[in-house]
């Protein structure tokens, strides 16, 4: 349970970072990754999905450290799954990958593999809250 909390932890972390970055340093953000956020709206866009999403849901992982760690995982591998299919989608549709995209496809099929791996081995399915811990007590004498 140490390595998944680890691991949640990190990620948490990461996506409160990348959040947090894109919240504040927009136009940073967006000349790293190549993309022009020049008029308001793409701005707005730029923060409030690279901002907002990346930091609600790195919030959501550190609130999950507490007592719902598989289902956090689990809640990261789709994430980033899903990420890893749309880029792949994207770079046979459209092509233009550049160095920062393949550290990110990098960091998207380690991710999979890592909590594939990590969810497999735990051998427990994931747990939503607390009422999977109910026991049945008996009131008979």
């Amino acid at each position: 349970m140490k390595v998944q909390k680890f691991i949640l932890a990190y990620y948490g972390m990461l996506f409160v970072g990348f959040g947090l970055a894109g919240l504040t340093l927009p136009d940073t953000v967006s000349h790293l990754i190549h993309l022009n956020i020049d008029a308001p709206g793409a701005k707005m866009e730029f923060i409030s999905t690279y901002g907002g999403l990346f930091l609600g849901f790195g919030c959501f992982l550190l609130y999950c450290l507490k007592d719902n760690i598989q289902i956090a995982l689990l809640s990261v591998l789709l994430t980033m799954g899903a990420m890893l299919v749309a880029r792949v989608i994207g770079f046979t549709l459209y092509g233009g990958a550049d160095t920062v995209q393949y550290i990110y496809l990098a960091g998207e099929a380690f991710t999979l593999v890592l909590l594939v791996l990590v969810l497999v081995y735990s051998g427990r399915p994931a747990k939503v809250g607390r009422e999977h811990n109910i026991q049945m007590t008996s009131t008979t004498n």
